[in-house]
C-alpha cells in the first residue's frame, strides 16, 4: 500500500525550541560554574509555557501537546522549590552540582511528547515515545543517594523496555500485514474491506501489541504495575511529570490508534456495511471495556489502604486513567479526543497541586506520609483549604473541575450503551465506575482528614510556603473551581 506521509519543518518549531533550551541549559551548566544550577529551572519553566502558548494557536498541535508542555512548565517550577531536598539527595551537601540535568530532562521529553502527538505513522509514534521513556528512565532513578529512587528508576527501566519490545513486536505485524506505517482511516478500511480474513487477524494482534506499549504510558491495566513504585521512589516533580505529560502522552498513542476506527465508523452510509464494521470492532470494544474496568477496580480499591501520599496519587492515576479510558468505549463518538483531553486538563491541575503541597511538607516536615499533613489547617488554613480544593476535585466533588470530568466520562458511557447495546458488557461497567468513584471520596478525604481533624504536634510549627507553591496552589485552585461552576452558570453542562 503507497502512503502519501509528509512533514515539514516548520511543524516541530515547537520541540526543537524545547530541545534547543534544553542544550542551552547544559551547555551553561559547564561553562557557566557559579550560576545556581535552580535558575534553569525557571528558565526551562519559562520556555515551557511559552511553548503552550505558541502550540495553542498553531495549526499542527493538538491539545495533548499544550497539556504535556504547561505540565512541564509546572514540574519545572517544582523542581525548582524542591532543590534542598534534590541537593541533599544528588551530592550529599548543599551543592547544586550535578542537578542541572534534572531541568534540560523535562524539556526533552516533552519535545518528544509534542512530536507523538503530530504522529501520522508508526515509525514517528516509536521515535517520539522512545525519547519519552528514556528521558523518564534517567528521571525516575536521579536521586542516586536515595535507594528508592534507584529502585524505581530501574523497575521503570526493566517493565519500560519489555513494553517497547511489545510495541516494536506490534509494528512488525502490522506493516506485515498492511504493507505501510502509517496511522489512518484508510488502513483500518483497507483491512475491513479488501484484506484477506488471515491478514484481519494479524492486523488485530498487531494493534493489540501497540495497544499494550500504549497502555504503560497511559497507566492502564494491565501494563499499571510500575505505577504506585515509581511514584513513590522518584523524585517529586519527576513523579508529577510522570503522572500528568506521561498519561498524555499514553492517551495521545491510544487516540492515534482508536480513533481511526471511529472515522470509519461514521463515514459510513450503507446500513449493511455499517453492521459489518460494527460487528468487526465489537471485540475491540469488549477488550477496551474489561481492560477499563480492572483499570478502575485496581486503582481505586489499591488506594483505599495507601498511607504514603506520593503512593497513593500512584493508585490514583490508575484509577483516573480508568475514567478517561470510557471515552474510547465510546468509540461511535468524534469528540472522543476532545473529552479526553478536558478530562485530562482537569487531573493535571488537581494532580499539580496535590504534587506541590506533598513536595512542601517533605521539605519541610521530611516525610511523604499521609500523617504529615496533620493540622494545616490549623497551622495554615489558607494552604489547607487551596489543597482541599485539589483533592475534592480528584474526588468530583460538585463545583469543582473534577466533578465535570467524570460526569463528562458518566455521560461517555450511558452514550456507548445506546450506541452499542452491549447491556451485558458496559452495565457492569457503568457499576463499577459508580462504587470507583465512590471510593475515591473515603481515599482522597484521608489528607483532607487529617488536615482538619487531627490536633498539631508541638513540633509542628506553621509551614513556611514558598512563592512559587502558593502561586501555583492558588492558580490551580482557582481554575478548578471556576471551570468546575461556570458550565453550571452558563447552563452548557
Amino acid at each position: 500500500m503507497e502512503t502519501s506521509i509528509i512533514y515539514n519543518w516548520s511543524q516541530f518549531t515547537a520541540e526543537f525550541t524545547l530541545v534547543g533550551l534544553a542544550s542551552i541549559i547544559l551547555m551553561a551548566d559547564c561553562f557557566l560554574k557559579k550560576m545556581p544550577k535552580s535558575y534553569y529551572a525557571l528558565l526551562g519553566a519559562a520556555g515551557a509555557i511559552v511553548a503552550a502558548c505558541f502550540m495553542h494557536n498553531d495549526e499542527y498541535h493538538n491539545q495533548f501537546s499544550v497539556i504535556a508542555a504547561v505540565a512541564t512548565g509546572l514540574t519545572l517550577l517544582l523542581a525548582y522549590d524542591y532543590r534542598k531536598v534534590t541537593c541533599e539527595a544528588v551530592s550529599g551537601t548543599d551543592s547544586e552540582e550535578g542537578s542541572s540535568e534534572l531541568y534540560a530532562l523535562p524539556l526533552i521529553a516533552c519535545a518528544g511528547i509534542c512530536a507523538l502527538t503530530q504522529a501520522k505513522d508508526i515509525i514517528m509514534l516509536f521515535v517520539s515515545l522512545e525519547v519519552v521513556t528514556l528521558s523518564s528512565y534517567v528521571l525516575a532513578g536521579y536521586f542516586r543517594r536515595n535507594q528508592g529512587s534507584i529502585e524505581a528508576g530501574v523497575k521503570y527501566l526493566i517493565l519500560g523496555a519489555m513494553s517497547t519490545g511489545l510495541l516494536v513486536f506490534g509494528a512488525a505485524w502490522y506493516y506485515g500485514t498492511t504493507g505501510t506505517f502509517e496511522l489512518s482511516a484508510q488502513v483500518v478500511q483497507l483491512m475491513f474491506f479488501v484484506a484477506e480474513p488471515a491478514m484481519g487477524v494479524g492486523f488485530f494482534l498487531g494493534l493489540g501489541l501497540l495497544l499494550c506499549g500504549a497502555l504503560f504510558k497511559a497507566g492502564s491495566a494491565p501494563m499499571h504495575i510500575w505505577i504506585p513504585d515509581v511514584y513513590q521512589g522518584a523524585p517529586t516533580p519527576v513523579s508529577a511529570f510522570l503522572a500528568v505529560a506521561s498519561k498524555a502522552a499514553g492517551f495521545a498513542v491510544l487516540c492515534l490508534l482508536i480513533l481511526p476506527f471511529t472515522a470509519v465508523l461514521t463515514a459510513q452510509s450503507d446500513i449493511a456495511t455499517v453492521e459489518y464494521v460494527q460487528s468487526c470492532t465489537l471485540t475491540i470494544v469488549q477488550c477496551l471495556a474489561v481492560l477499563t474496568g480492572i483499570t478502575l477496580l485496581i486503582g481505586n480499591l489499591g488506594a483505599i489502604g495507601q498511607t504514603n501520599a506520593k503512593r497513593l496519587l500512584g493508585y490514583s492515576s490508575i484509577g483516573q486513567a480508568g475514567f478517561i479510558m470510557v471515552f474510547l468505549v465510546n468509540m461511535t463518538d468524534t469528540e472522543s479526543q476532545l473529552h479526553i483531553a478536558n478530562y485530562l486538563t482537569a487531573y493535571m491541575l488537581a494532580t499539580m497541586a496535590a504534587f506541590y503541597a506533598i513536595a512542601m511538607v517533605r521539605t519541610q516536615r521530611g516525610s511523604e506520609e499521609i500523617s504529615a499533613f496533620r493540622a494545616l489547617g490549623k497551622t495554615n488554613p489558607t494552604t489547607a483549604f487551596l489543597i482541599t480544593v485539589a483533592f475534592a476535585s480528584l474526588a468530583g466533588v460538585p463545583l469543582t473541575y473534577g466533578f465535570i470530568a467524570k460526569f463528562e466520562s458518566f455521560c461517555a458511557i450511558i452514550a456507548a450503551m445506546q450506541s452499542w447495546g452491549m447491556l451485558l458488557w458496559l452495565t457492569p461497567l457503568l457499576v463499577i465506575m459508580i462504587l470507583c468513584a465512590t471510593a475515591g471520596f473515603y481515599y482522597y478525604f484521608k489528607v483532607i482528614r487529617e488536615m482538619y481533624w487531627e490536633k498539631p504536634q508541638p513540633t509542628d510549627a506553621p509551614l513556611q510556603v514558598p512563592v512559587v507553591t502558593a502561586g501555583v496552589l492558588a492558580g490551580c485552585a482557582i481554575l478548578l473551581v471556576v471551570l468546575g461552576t461556570w458550565p453550571l452558570l452558563t447552563g452548557n453542562l
